[in-house]
């Protein structure tokens, strides 16, 4: 009788989760497309002279106006958020019917044509703000001569926008080669769930899978934007290695380079792993104090390449072996975490940044792994499904009634902090609870 007991209470939490995952799934698919050609929107930064108003195709990482006061300012076209949340785009073109799915193409289709017309900015021809920007606040502006030299490569390599298709005049961390990997990663999985391969997914895929084929596995900033830290980045590199894999097809007469690149990432990926710590290291050379190198952007780069097989993929013992540590040492380290049934996972080890908490991106990828590894043959499916079921539960207990999501919550108190309304946080769970449902129907 007890036994029947407990199963039937299992059975009624089970429903409980499945009906709040279901409600904060529309919640996220309402608001990742608020940040969608945000067209209504306009974003002055008074001290600096720019009036933005976000074009057609543009994706806002936060369409929250903030000022670093304490929020960041996030009013912006990541490549790698932009990238992402299409990939989700992309998703519920499929699963979308009638009017529904022609809107998510008819985004997915913008996005398009806004990222190639980013492609074919040059820098020599922008506004010097240097005049227009409050004395006080010129120390903020990226050298002038810096901008002027965009074009090409050195254009594609940029980390992020204006949403209005002009080029960031601000200091920050470049440059970053994952990008246009992701994109092209967004662009095969649209065209793969039966997208149009119009003209100009076709061009986009070709730039930015040739881009990536010349610059695989070379130095850059990582996942993190941190300043000066251009090394060799678990995450880029492999991410790098899903958009050659998946667009293999799209090679043409370039096979012979295309294996040469996919041979360089196997072997630069394969060196991040460390004997002494049973994990893959997110960056080489590896920080000095070993402490400090367990990072759930590797969890993220095997989420987002999705490899379908071997080494740095979910069938690699490796990458269990590494989220395994990553969550003990988040489950010790967050006081968050204390009595739960899995732990919310922030970044890194000595991550401050905003406090270094929780983060919904890093959650809901390790809850997706769980899911995607529950379809794996010879894999326990259940213990898998309630793994990232107990993940899904922890995040539930941080989400205010509205389902905002923040880019991070405080690791004490579970107060979101940070960006609020992060866009990449919503795709993040759309992502996973399709990855879920996926789980439980095979």
């Amino acid at each position: 009788m007890e036994l029947k007991f407990r199963d039937f209470v299992r059975t009624m939490m089970r429903a409980d989760l499945d009906e709040w995952i279901a409600a904060q799934e529309k919640r996220s698919i309402a608001a990742m497309e608020r940040a969608i050609s945000a067209t209504s929107l306009t974003r002055r930064r008074e001290k600096f002279g720019q009036v933005i108003v976000p074009a057609t195709g543009s994706v806002l990482a936060s369409p929250q106006i903030a000022n670093w006061d304490p929020e960041p300012d996030y009013f912006f076209h990541w490549l790698r958020d932009s990238a992402i949340v299409m990939r989700s785009v992309a998703e519920l073109a499929v699963v979308g019917a009638g009017t529904e799915r022609a809107r998510w193409r008819r985004h997915f289709e913008d996005f398009v044509g806004f990222s190639l017309r980013l492609g074919e900015l040059n820098g020599a021809g922008a506004l010097d703000h240097r005049p227009m920007t409050q004395r006080e606040f010129r120390r903020f502006l990226r050298p002038q001569s810096e901008i002027a030299a965009l074009s090409g490569d050195r254009l594609l390599a940029e980390p992020r926008f204006n949403p209005d298709g002009t080029v960031d005049i601000f200091r920050w961390s470049r440059p970053q080669y994952d990008g246009p990997a992701l994109r092209a990663l967004a662009c095969l999985r649209y065209v793969a769930a039966g997208g149009a391969p119009s003209e100009e997914v076709a061009r986009l895929l070709r730039r930015d899978l040739s881009f990536t084929l010349r610059h695989a596995g070379e130095p850059c900033i990582g996942t993190w934007e941190e300043a000066g830290q251009i090394a060799q980045h678990y995450y880029v590199a492999l991410v790098q290695l899903g958009a050659l894999v998946h667009g293999r097809a799209w090679a043409g007469d370039a096979k012979a380079d295309w294996d040469a690149a996919e041979r360089k990432l196997r072997a630069a990926l394969d060196r991040h792993w460390s004997d002494k710590q049973g994990i893959y290291l997110a960056r080489l050379p590896a920080a000095e104090d070993a402490g400090d190198t367990l990072d759930a952007a590797v969890l993220l780069a095997v989420w987002d390449a999705d490899l379908p097989d071997g080494p740095h993929s979910l069938a690699d013992p490796r990458v269990q072996w590494t989220q395994t540590t990553i969550e003990e040492f988040f489950a010790r380290e967050f006081p968050i975490n204390r009595r739960r049934a899995a732990p919310l996972l922030g970044r890194y080890r000595g991550d401050h940044y905003f406090g270094g908490g929780a983060w919904y991106p890093t959650t809901l990828a390790a809850a997706g792994l769980y899911y995607r590894r529950a379809r794996l043959a010879g894999e326990d499916r259940d213990a898998h499904i309630a793994r990232g079921d107990a993940m899904m539960d922890a995040l539930r207990s941080v989400t205010p009634a509205d389902g905002a999501l923040s880019e991070q919550v405080d690791r004490a108190t579970g107060e979101q902090t940070s960006a609020r309304h992060l866009t990449w946080s919503y795709a993040a769970f759309i992502a996973a609870a399709r990855a879920r449902s996926q789980a439980g129907r095979d």
